[in-house]
């Protein structure tokens, strides 16, 4: 990994619009897979802080689409959420998908931020000693913080320059952040978590957020069949999503190249229209 790369990625758990101007600029400098990552950050995570600069930059998403365009490079950037359940599904662990496609996996980090904006590096420190209460009503009035795993793979495909971002977001802190994790995504991969779980990524805990409603609905679901998929095929009937109920076909069976050229062909349909 390139020292100058990791040190601007830890910077960037502090994101500014200068920093990220940076970054972009910087990305020449890097190899193709970190380079990927950086337009991933400023297009996808970090996008509040980028958009401004898409412009400069010849970046920008594909009307009505989740498709970000890299103008200079000629590549199209689409993300894919996975809702990690490594003991269902080993392959859909990262590091797997980042074997598989021989692709290097990075993390995505920004910092929480409090009710007045401000960067907390350490929210436990913070909250050490606090009743559950508290600590419920303090995050709730924060800003999001964001921890996602991500795997870049590129590859050409009938003439276009496409890249897979597989994203895996950190269970524990999704709850005060979802509008960033579900927000600019094409499909999601989803194995069900029981909602007594502890977890906190299950669609039965959104059924009384009908903010999310549509973002949730413009994703395309595959839902594995390996944890009563029931509820969660009657909410994405409710809320009007494109689902696939797919069979649950154990441990070791790779689910994401089976579900793969599916998405490559509907992001190759939505291409053709522009």
């Amino acid at each position: 990994m390139h020292q100058k790369f990791a040190e601007l990625v830890n910077q960037c758990r502090r994101p500014t619009v200068e920093l990220l101007r940076e970054v972009l600029l910087c990305r020449r400098e890097f190899s193709e897979a970190e380079s990927n990552f950086i337009t991933y950050i400023a297009g996808f995570s970090h996008h509040e802080f980028a958009e401004s600069l898409f412009s400069d930059f010849n970046l920008a998403f594909l009307e009505g689409t989740s498709i970000f365009f890299d103008r200079d490079s000629n590549k199209f950037h689409f993300k894919i959420l996975i809702n990690d359940q490594s003991h269902h599904c080993k392959k859909l662990h990262l590091g797997s998908i980042a074997d598989n496609y021989n692709s290097p996996g990075f993390g995505s980090r920004m910092a929480f931020r409090d009710q007045n904006g401000l960067y907390i590096d350490s929210l436990g420190k913070q909250l050490r000693g606090l009743p559950g209460h508290q600590v419920k009503a303090y995050i709730a009035q924060g800003i999001s913080g964001i921890t996602e795993n991500v795997v870049s793979y590129q590859r050409d495909l009938q003439g276009y320059c496409l890249v897979t971002h597989f994203v895996i977001a950190a269970e524990p802190n999704v709850d005060i952040n979802l509008k960033t994790i579900f927000g600019r995504v094409t499909a999601c991969i989803f194995v069900n978590i029981l909602e007594k779980s502890g977890w906190n990524l299950s669609l039965c805990r959104f059924e009384h957020r009908d903010d999310l409603y549509p973002l949730l609905k413009n994703i395309c679901w595959y839902v594995l069949d390996a944890r009563q998929p029931e509820k969660i095929i009657d909410f994405l009937q409710k809320i009007g999503a494109d689902f696939k109920l797919m069979q649950y076909a154990g441990k070791e069976h790779d689910y994401l190249q089976e579900v793969l050229p599916e998405i490559e062909t509907m992001i190759l349909e939505i291409l053709s229209r522009f």
